[in-house]
């Protein structure tokens, strides 16, 4: 159970109301974590302007999905796991490929540019730096706006883990 209320659409404010409206799905639902995010409406609006434009980047889908859900396994956070494998799913990241992740290193599944983003995902998360021959690496295969991009994405990612593991956000 979280450690916050989660803000209804029937009992929010009107300033939290209209936030979560730009927020619902076309299911009709809302993610557990803008209703919880919505407590402070202003910064959920500023985060999710920033997360909208950071998930239409020039960064390929794929690679973004698999380093943001490698970031959530590192740090152990079921919901962001959960939320980006269905996201994964949609853009053509495989079933066996998800089941992988925390053997990429040895898996076929993975190109060798999938495998890099994966281990600096991994190596961001658990140290908060990448190493100079790892950033040397990937330059070989992205853009320095791609790379920016794929900082921000882990880094992001942390900062989703940290909120959803720290409030115990209940999975949607």
């Amino acid at each position: 159970m979280a450690r916050l209320t989660y803000v209804e659409k029937e009992s929010a404010s009107p300033e939290q109301e209209k936030i979560l409206s730009q927020l619902t799905q076309r299911s009709g639902k809302i993610a557990n974590i803008w209703k919880l995010m919505s407590h402070s409406p202003l910064m959920l609006e500023t985060f999710s302007m920033f997360y909208k434009t950071l998930m239409k980047g020039r960064l390929d889908g794929k690679l973004r999905e698999l380093a943001y859900i490698k970031t959530a396994v590192v740090n152990d956070c079921a919901y962001c796991a959960e939320a980006h494998k269905g996201v994964a799913r949609k853009i053509g990241i495989t079933e066996d490929q998800l089941q992988a992740i925390n053997s990429y290193e040895s898996s076929n599944l993975f190109t060798p540019v999938e495998k890099l983003v994966l281990k600096y995902a991994e190596e961001l998360t658990k140290t908060a730096k990448s190493s100079e021959g790892m950033v040397q690496e990937l330059k070989k295969h992205l853009s320095e706006e791609q790379l920016v991009e794929l900082n921000l994405t882990v880094g992001t990612a942390n900062l989703t883990n940290r909120f959803n593991m720290s409030f115990m956000t209940d999975m949607d």
